[in-house]
């Protein structure tokens, strides 16, 4: 029961690692007139935030040697409300960056601790839903923006709101800490002092093709995220249509992971990548001649085939090497991956502005290429795959 109610706590707390991360792009149109920048410096500020993530993504391993999981969860709520209130006071732009750096700080500790306890103490459909909670967060946030902009009121007050929504999230953290002990006591968390540090950690078998798998499909769901919209307008949308279209992506990754949840325990993770990336490959290869009608279709398939693979790449992580060197490699995978969601699709503008955005699935399975070849090593040097 104790086990039961705290995967409750972990998955409202997940929503919360949600619900900033779609903020910034719903509100940026009406941001950027006020606060009197080019809508371009949108992306410096992402780009700050991720590094704010991939610091905090790497100390999560010597943090995690010190504090508890629900410790270091609690508190990284809390900086996260914080910077969130802070975003809604910010009159200048300058005034964004440090702030943002704070939210990505507070978000990288989340995302770690939580993915790291999942992987350890729940089975492989704890994990998918884990990341099906992620994606309802990123949907609430649009949602009270649309609300609140229909009504002719400030982005301001949607920050305001999402904040408060995070204080609330950081109340229930603090009241389920005793959930974190009591859990702890049946096996639920092992000794802060048995905890594996970075520098050993790293030198397990097939950790470095385990990162590099966490780029490549990292920086391949970015690019998707960032670009399919430009793509389908390339491919003769209307901007409306293919707004519309982008966003069955989103809801297709979601669909993955419930459908991931249902049958991952039977399949096991490695079944589950593989499934994930032929999925990948039959949805942009069957894009590159599909009508423009279908287009959004292909593109719903293309995240169904996203939705398994990121939650079964984390969950098999303790199993492949060792539950006492996770948390520092958990920690580590999350820095990897923001590195390429980061710096890929910035890659990926750039390669469109000399050739064409007609490329994208091109692009996209080149990294899926690699993200194959580093998952195959990594299960040939790890002999508990």
């Amino acid at each position: 029961m104790i086990s039961i109610l705290l995967l409750i706590v972990i998955y409202i707390a997940f929503i919360s690692l949600g619900l900033p991360d779609s903020m910034l792009g719903a509100a940026w149109p009406l941001m950027h007139i006020d606060l009197g920048v080019g809508v371009s410096v949108a992306g410096l500020i992402s780009m700050t935030i991720s590094g704010g993530t991939i610091v905090s993504s790497l100390s999560y391993g010597a943090l995690s040697r010190k504090f508890s999981t629900g410790v270091i969860t609690a508190t990284a709520a809390a900086v996260t409300a914080t910077s969130l209130m802070l975003f809604s006071a910010a009159t200048s732009f300058i005034q964004l960056f440090p702030i943002a750096f704070l939210l990505g700080l507070g978000g990288g500790c989340v995302d770690a601790g939580l993915n790291n306890y999942v992987a350890l103490h729940y089975r492989a459909r704890e994990m998918s839903l884990l990341h099906a909670f992620w994606g309802v967060g990123t949907t609430i946030g649009p949602f009270i923006l649309s609300h609140l902009f229909s009504n002719g009121l400030s982005w301001k007050l949607g920050y305001r709101t999402i904040s408060l929504m995070q204080y609330a999230i950081f109340a229930l953290l603090l009241l389920s800490l005793p959930l974190w002990k009591r859990n702890a006591g049946v096996g639920g968390e092992e000794e802060l002092s048995k905890k594996t540090g970075l520098g050993e950690a790293i030198k397990r078998r097939g950790v470095g093709y385990g990162q590099l798998g966490f780029f490549a499909y990292c920086g391949a769901e970015a690019t998707t995220m960032v670009w399919s919209a430009s793509f389908l307008v390339y491919n003769g949308l209307d901007e409306g249509s293919a707004a519309t279209a982008a966003g069955l992506l989103f809801w297709g990754m979601t669909t993955g992971r419930i459908i991931s949840g249902f049958i991952s325990n039977r399949m096991g993770d490695e079944r589950m990548i593989r499934l994930g990336e032929l999925v990948i490959i039959l949805g942009w290869s069957t894009l590159l001649f599909m009508p423009k009608e279908y287009l959004a279709i292909t593109l719903f398939l293309v995240g169904v085939g996203y939705g398994p693979i990121y939650p079964s790449m984390i969950h098999q992580t303790p199993r492949l090497y060792g539950e006492d060197a996770s948390n520092a490699l958990i920690g580590l995978q999350m820095a990897s991956a923001y590195v390429g969601s980061t710096f890929v699709p910035p890659l990926f503008g750039l390669l469109s502005r000399y050739v064409t955005l007609g490329v994208m699935p091109f692009f996209c399975l080149s990294f899926f290429v690699i993200l194959v070849f580093a998952t195959e090593m990594k299960r040939k040097l790890t002999p508990s795959a």
